[in-house]
């Protein structure tokens, strides 16, 4: 576990670097709302703190057993999570916030996490609904509307 740790370490320390690099010259705060290089800085700085956590454990741990790697129904799990991600990030400009969000909680929660439908309908709705009325009406960021307009 300990050569795993120190990789996955690494790898999200050079992440987190690649992150705070791209976005230096971007704006923190713009006129009343966070800027660009807001959620860019936060990502990257917990990045950071976790992936130097995780690197000082793997290090001075005595440890050495191996990985626990995931069953078959774990794989499909991560799997499906890396698809559903990936459908997010390519429906999003086509499709808008609010519509890319409640099928990527619906796809997340039914699919992979094989949850009911009236809770995970629930779930779906009041997330999508808290991202609207905090980032576009309170905070006044403009989020992706797609084709449809909302």
């Amino acid at each position: 576990m300990k050569k795993i740790d120190i990789v996955a370490a690494l790898v999200l320390l050079g992440l987190s670097a690649l992150i705070a690099i791209d976005t230096w010259g971007l704006p923190y705060w713009s006129t009343f709302a966070p800027g660009p290089a807001f959620a860019s800085l936060w990502v990257a700085l917990a990045g950071g703190i976790i992936g130097a956590v995780l690197l000082f454990q793997a290090l001075v741990s005595k440890d050495d057993e191996e990985a626990d790697w995931p069953d078959k129904e774990g794989a499909r799990q991560v799997l499906l999570g890396i698809a559903a991600l990936w459908l997010l990030l390519a429906l999003l400009p086509y499709l808008g916030t609010i519509i890319s969000g409640m099928l990527f909680m619906l796809l997340f929660l039914l699919v992979v996490g094989r949850r009911p439908w009236v809770p995970s309908l629930f779930t779906a709705v009041l997330t999508v609904g808290l991202i609207e009325v905090v980032f576009v009406h309170w905070l006044n960021i403009h989020l992706p509307k797609g084709v449809f307009g909302f």
